[in-house]
């Protein structure tokens, strides 16, 4: 699904509220068929460690720490072992062919390598739902197509990817556009 809207009408913070990191001051939010009215900060990080991965538009990333550690700290809630949470972490940078560069940190890369280190974080937890935040924003035509081509594949192995954009050609990837102008959602398509 592509939410699409102009810069200001409200894609990010919709984003956000269907991941949890921001609350409803209107309506409600159902999970699952359950109210989030009642959610408790614990019901929040529960849903957000097994259901979502983030990828943000500006990535993110920790710049101190290794490549590697930025993908960790995604699983680092999740009672494995160090070696499990790295060997998770490990995969999640070969699922977008970053991998070799797990020891640098972010000031070595590119804009493309960062944003294939965003996509790794929001993968290493498998989650069900990813939020997408103008994933190719800072990207050229080629490297926005890779990690097009990368969501792409993801959504067809099942993942649902709920991706926001204001640019009207790269909505067209989806099998669904819900536009919105002002805050609101004013058309399905």
């Amino acid at each position: 699904v592509t939410v699409l809207g102009p810069s200001g009408s409200g894609k990010t913070t919709f984003l956000n509220i269907i991941g949890g990191l921001e609350r409803c001051d209107k309506g409600d939010l159902i999970i699952n068929g359950k109210s989030t009215k009642e959610f408790t900060d614990s019901n929040w990080d529960f849903y957000r460690n097994n259901n979502i991965g983030f990828i943000f538009k500006n990535y993110n990333l920790i710049p101190h720490l290794s490549i590697l550690e930025n993908v960790t700290i995604a699983v680092s809630f999740n009672g494995l072992s160090k070696k499990e949470k790295q060997d998770k972490a490990i995969e999640a940078l070969n699922r977008v062919g970053i991998k070799d560069y797990m020891r640098k940190t972010s000031q070595y890369l590119t804009k493309d390598e960062m944003q294939r280190v965003a996509i790794a974080r929001a993968l290493v937890n498998n989650p069900k739902i990813i939020l997408a935040d103008e994933p190719t924003g800072a990207l050229d035509g080629e490297n926005g197509n890779m990690v097009m081509d990368i969501l792409q594949k993801l959504n067809g192995k099942g993942i649902t990817i709920i991706m926001v954009t204001h640019d009207k050609e790269l909505a067209q990837c989806a099998s669904r556009i819900i536009r919105m102008q002002d805050g609101c959602i004013y058309r399905n398509c």
